[in-house]
């Protein structure tokens, strides 16, 4: 396992759906996301959950989204309500 610094586990919480990374000396990006998210993800695939995965797709091209800037203020203000209690 790799520990990240403070400062990018910071970072990292201030994009509660992944961040991406670009890896040192070399021409690939890597995304780091939230563990639990991505096991969700890992248990929608394998539950053949198509429908669900079909209608994230749907609520995009309809417009149905979030600008980065939201999607961060609200994983922020999340993570912030999840500490204060």
């Amino acid at each position: 396992m790799i520990k990240l610094s403070r400062e990018l586990t910071e970072q990292a919480l201030l994009h509660p759906n992944g961040v991406q990374c670009q890896g040192d000396g070399v021409d690939k990006t890597f995304v780091i996301i939230d563990a639990e998210v991505m096991l969700q993800m890992r248990e929608a695939i394998s539950r053949n959950d198509h429908a669900e995965i079909q209608a994230g797709i749907n609520d995009m091209e309809a417009g149905r989204m979030q600008s980065a800037e939201e999607a961060h203020r609200h994983g922020r203000e999340d993570l912030i309500s999840r500490f204060k209690q």
